[in-house]
């Protein structure tokens, strides 16, 4: 049988270096900080250099209560991002492919394609569908700008993750004076959050019912 979707499309030109910004999609961190109105639980079961698959808990539209979900991420090139939502015991499914378009190594356009599948007797719903979506890409495209806008600051005073900067953490090093160093980006990206060596799942919680753009009410750089 033919499968039927509502579907939708939303994109944004950005001036971040196009890895920064996958970085942000990889980073399952954050969805508890920046993000902290809609979810406040999310379960990492398992993490490799192009996928991961994991467990979140989050308020979806017009419903007032938390739903978990599993999310399937896979990098399959390093232009294009696919992501598997199934939720209500998979009862819905929706699919998301985001394309990440290059224009040089501080500019990049992002475009993410939203697929529900339904049956065609709710296809009636495609313009309520496509504005929400709509909606919800501005939305979480304004909350993760200030993390975005620190992460590229900071990189380009020389931070690397885990190390900081070698000139403040040891003062016989010479600031760099090299603030436009090309953005890299290795996946799995590092953790906060402390990982037992015998167990793969990461955990990360809402610990705060009050917060700022990036999570945890840090001032401005």
């Amino acid at each position: 049988m033919k499968k039927n979707y509502l579907t939708s499309v939303s994109s944004a030109n950005t001036n971040f270096p196009k890895k920064l910004l996958i970085w942000n999609y990889w980073d399952h961190e954050h969805i508890v900080g920046t993000h902290f109105e809609h979810y406040k639980k999310v379960e990492i079961t398992h993490e490799d250099e192009n996928k991961c698959i994991s467990n979140r808990w989050a308020k979806l539209p017009l419903v007032p209560f938390y739903i978990k979900s599993v999310d399937i991420c896979t990098l399959i090139n390093e232009n294009k991002m696919e992501v598997i939502h199934t939720t209500l015991f998979n009862l819905i499914r929706c699919k998301q492919i985001f394309e990440f378009e290059e224009k040089n190594e501080n500019e990049c356009k992002v475009t993410r394609y939203d697929f529900l599948e339904v049956p065609k007797i709710f296809n009636f719903l495609q313009p309520l569908f496509d504005k929400i979506m709509k909606k919800w890409f501005i939305n979480v495209w304004e909350e993760d700008m200030p993390m975005r806008k620190r992460r590229l600051k900071v990189w380009k005073l020389g931070f690397k993750d885990f190390n900081g900067i070698d000139y403040i953490n040891d003062p016989k090093v010479n600031k760099s004076k090299n603030l436009n160093r090309k953005y890299e980006l290795k996946l799995p990206i590092p953790k906060i959050t402390h990982i037992n060596k015998y167990d793969k799942k990461k955990i990360f919680k809402r610990l705060f019912k009050n917060s700022k753009h990036i999570g945890y009410g840090l001032p401005d750089l």
